[in-house]
């Protein structure tokens, strides 16, 4: 899980100062004693005008950390003018989580403007005597949703500023999350994930990693970022919206599994609720919610009868009160917004199937309380849909106008115009061709939806000659089902001694019986499925590892933290023999780089200022690698099971990460066992 530490700003004077009498008071003693344990006890970091270091304009980085920062501390012991006018910007600009402290005694009253407003007192010269009530005070503030800013208690209709619209997401923020969703790596983008949360740009930074885990179809991966921001944002409609979408789809991933996880679509209800009962929620954000809550109804009513033997049953089945109601929850949504075509097709999709059940026999009409009921509900819903026909035709036309070529929702639009034409009996070949140009962007994500609704007919037997011939013409989706279950083997050893190391871990001459041990547990963890090894080319362990993978037939991937030229360059130096090996594996195996900067740096700029290692953030990426394909995961080490290493990213590391993440089989070679 995800977890976003919240950022704390403090508003104080420097140094010394003195009140209005001339006592003087100690503010940098304040600020150790009581304001950094308090704010540490809460779960925050706090900075101050005067951490900011950075080059360039003190006073732009001052304004955009008074408002970025989820609480403010100021301090207004003694009449300061800085701090005033730096707690007047974050009234002006935040509504709420701004606690203010005073010292006593001192000779500076408070302010009249500020004589209303609730302070925690502390004594000046015992302020950490005040430590606990002002981290309980913090706490309380930060749980709160009460409007501590005059500006917004005398002007409640005021909207406050949102940190997120003027907290740019820095290009090459952009560009890595580009390189990741093209290479689909959700263990790349769940890397970014947990390292955006400590940057001033965090909440746009997770929103566009979410949206771009969707798109890859790391549902997890979006649940657990999705639900990061709702944590701190736990109304945000747009957070909310991608939670139901994205819990609906981990639900049904797992029915086809065979598993059952109903708290998932619980919790999409939930999140659907939220939006439809926020008073800040926009109309869209409701005609989306209103189309969710369809959806949800139509995976409940799938349930009922996918997995039922005969076409008699599954038809019986679904005749069913969830089939009327989703098709009234997408109804509702399309008609308060005709542009809104996804909800007009799901409503017409759905009355199509009623009629559709409804074609024959009498057994349907026992779904309603009589038969009067039935075939008035029935004649009803012919009218209907004649009606949506013609609306969601021209809001599916309209919409494709409306789309630039490069729209990624034009797609949606376009299969959306083919499953028009699959309803209106449009000729097999026409509607044939209508699929094919909708899917030919090879979207792994659009084909399956395309399947999967097609299918719906044919499994009902409505219009079934058409759906098979369209299922027959398509390429065929993913079925992980049938191959063996994966388990990823993430390998992290040392390198190979350097002449004359005293005491010896790894000397070159123990080479063969390093190989002979990999071979020992590859070959005993291989007995239970597939393998796939995932680890970097150090000289030594790595390599050793990557050409065991090889000799056993399995398939192994070279993890780099770096371009691998860079690579070849700064972990070999004068080892050519190793180097070697490592250039004929980068020709053998897939190679995975993290780095992939046009300067000669390991880090991308965002992360430069963090003093983050390039070799750490490596172990963490192939970590966040393997848990994303598989929760099947054992980490092999060759250790000398010393806790801290030579150099930061070592053995050492990896193993600190892979117990604390709680889920990886940890299995350790010791180094001992190469000397014996």
């Amino acid at each position: 899980m995800n977890t976003l530490k919240k950022t704390a700003f403090v508003i104080r004077p420097f140094d010394k100062k003195k009140d209005s009498s001339g006592k003087e008071l100690d503010f940098e003693r304040v600020h150790h004693e009581l304001i950094e344990p308090a704010l540490a006890a809460a779960g925050l970091e706090g900075a101050t005008t005067g951490q900011i270091v950075e080059a360039g304009n003190i006073r732009e980085d001052m304004f955009a950390q008074i408002l970025e920062a989820d609480l403010v501390v100021c301090d207004v012991t003694i009449h300061n003018a800085n701090v005033f006018y730096e707690l007047g910007i974050r009234h002006a600009l935040r509504k709420n989580r701004t606690v203010m402290i005073c010292g006593k005694p001192t000779a500076d009253r408070t302010p009249f403007d500020l004589l209303t407003d609730r302070y925690q007192a502390y004594d000046v010269a015992h302020p950490a005597a005040a430590r606990d009530a002002l981290a309980a005070a913090i706490r309380a503030t930060l749980d709160a949703d009460r409007a501590d800013s005059p500006v917004f208690q005398m002007l409640p209709a005021l909207p406050p500023a949102n940190p997120a619209a003027v907290q740019p997401v820095p290009v090459d923020f952009r560009e890595e999350v580009d390189r990741a969703r093209a290479a689909r790596s959700s263990g790349w983008l769940r890397l970014l994930a947990e390292e955006v949360g400590s940057q001033r740009f965090r909440w746009p930074g997770l929103q566009l990693v979410a949206r771009t885990q969707w798109s890859v179809e790391d549902y997890e991966g979006a649940r657990d970022s999705l639900n990061a921001i709702r944590a701190y944002q736990p109304d945000s409609a747009a957070a909310n919206l991608a939670v139901a979408n994205v819990c609906e789809r981990l639900h049904r991933q797992a029915a086809e599994r065979g598993l059952r996880r109903p708290e998932l679509l619980v919790e999409s209800d939930q999140a659907i609720e939220r939006v439809l009962a926020s008073e800040d929620a926009r109309a869209q954000d409701r005609v989306e919610a209103l189309a969710l809550e369809g959806r949800n109804a139509k995976t409940r009513w799938r349930l009922a009868f996918e997995e039922l033997d005969s076409l008699d049953a599954r038809r019986r089945a679904a005749m069913s009160q969830a089939l009327r109601d989703s098709y009234q929850a997408y109804r509702a949504a399309f008609d308060q917004d005709l542009n809104h075509f996804y909800s007009g097709l799901g409503a017409l999709q759905m009355g199509a199937i009623f009629l559709g059940l409804s074609a024959d026999g009498d057994a349907w009409r026992d779904a309603f309380p009589s038969n009067d009921e039935a075939d008035a509900y029935r004649e009803r819903m012919r009218k209907e849909l004649e009606n949506l026909k013609l609306l969601v035709g021209g809001s599916v036309e309209a919409a494709l106008r409306r789309m630039a070529p490069s729209d990624p929702d034009r797609v949606w639009a376009q299969v959306s115009a083919a499953d028009l034409t699959f309803l209106a009996d449009s000729g097999a070949d026409r509607v044939v061709r209508r699929y094919q140009d909708a899917v030919q962007t090879g979207d792994s994500f659009v084909l399956n939806a395309v399947r999967r609704q097609v299918r719906l007919f044919a499994c009902l037997g409505i219009k079934s000659d058409l759906a098979d011939r369209v299922l027959a013409a398509l390429p065929p989706g993913a079925s992980p089902a049938s191959e063996p279950p994966l388990r990823v083997v993430l390998f992290a050893g040392h390198r190979v001694d350097e002449p004359g190391r005293a005491p010896p871990r790894f000397p070159g001459e123990r080479e063969a019986r390093a190989a002979q041990l990999l071979r020992e547990k590859l070959t005993a963890l291989g007995k239970g499925g597939r393998l796939l090894g995932l680890a970097s080319a150090a000289p030594g362990a790595d390599i050793l590892f990557h050409e065991t993978c090889k000799s056993l037939g399995i398939p192994s991937v070279l993890c780099l933290p770096v371009r691998a030229s860079q690579y070849g360059s700064l972990a070999f130096q004068s080892l050519d023999d190793w180097r070697s090996r490592f250039l004929q594996l980068r020709d053998q195996c897939e190679v995975l780089e993290l780095g992939d900067f046009a300067d000669d740096t390991v880090l991308p700029r965002w992360l430069r200022h963090d003093h983050t290692d390039a070799w750490e953030r490596g172990n963490r990426w192939v970590l966040h690698m393997a848990m994303a394909k598989t929760p099947k995961v054992t980490l092999l080490a060759l250790w000398d099971g010393k806790p801290q290493g030579a150099a930061p990213g070592g053995t050492a590391h990896m193993v600190e990460l892979a117990r604390a993440a709680g889920s990886v089989d940890v299995n350790v070679i010791s180094t001992a066992r190469l000397l014996e």
